[in-house]
């Protein structure tokens, strides 16, 4: 009775290590599966952070696009001895004060797409009388003069999208524009003209602005605003703006 007990005893012991030892191997198994499943979730996780931490395109554009708003005005450009005497009514001659058309429309351009303003100047003054300024422009155009600027832009090179501005001189690009875009490397960029005239539009200033840069610059649509029109063209600017964004 006794021995058949004792055999009894040590089957069913040896029963229940066989089954704890099944379960403990099957859980080591479970746990390696486990840790398997854990690697493989850690490298999507890692990929969905960097996707994350890359930007994220918002309206068309993404947000590590840097934007550099340049724009060449007569106001900055000239110095006005008596402002008093300036005829704001008359158009030719309301764009020699501060701010400047090209300045303005610079600012509002910096509402709608952010970025840094930059002025372009010349180191040698214009006349801040219209028609001896045209003298001088017309006198520029027929010599291919690139006159020298005051200030450089600080590191161009981190700029993606350069929205550029400056007036109609002679149906054309005033040769500072000439002299800012031979002075870096445009090589890549985006660059959006934006342009105040008077009665001859854009002319062929869009055209030359392609000749002076190179050709791996994507120039697109630009904006021509009437001299007589700049100051209520806000709407113009912000309409141009969103169209670019969801362009």
């Amino acid at each position: 009775m006794v021995k058949r007990m004792t055999a009894g005893f040590i089957i069913l012991s040896v029963a229940v290590v066989f089954i704890l030892t099944a379960c403990g191997s099957e859980k080591k198994e479970t746990a390696s599966d486990a840790g398997s499943a854990s690697v493989e979730n850690g490298e999507e996780t890692s990929g969905g952070t960097n996707a994350q931490e890359s930007p994220e395109v918002s309206d068309g554009k993404s947000e590590k696009e840097k934007i550099l708003i340049a724009y060449f005005t007569w106001a900055d450009n000239t110095k006005v001895d008596n402002p008093d005497a300036v005829d704001v009514d008359a158009s030719t001659s309301a764009s020699v004060l501060p701010p400047g058309n090209a300045a303005m429309l610079a600012g509002w351009i910096q509402e709608e797409a952010g970025g840094d303003l930059f002025s372009i100047q010349v180191t040698e003054p214009y006349s801040s009388d219209y028609d001896e300024c045209l003298d001088r422009a017309a006198d520029e155009e027929a010599k291919k003069a690139r006159p020298p600027l005051k200030s450089r832009v600080e590191d161009m090179d981190s700029y993606d999208i350069v929205f550029l501005g400056f007036p109609n001189w002679w149906y054309t690009i005033p040769m500072a524009i000439h002299s800012f875009v031979e002075e870096y490397d445009f090589s890549g960029k985006t660059v959006i003209p934006f342009v105040t005239h008077g009665t001859g539009g854009l002319a062929s200033c869009i055209d030359d602005l392609k000749s002076a840069l190179p050709g791996s610059v994507t120039v697109l649509e630009p904006i021509g605003i009437y001299r007589d029109d700049v100051k209520s063209a806000k709407p113009k600017i912000q309409k141009w703006i969103a169209d670019w964004r969801n362009g």
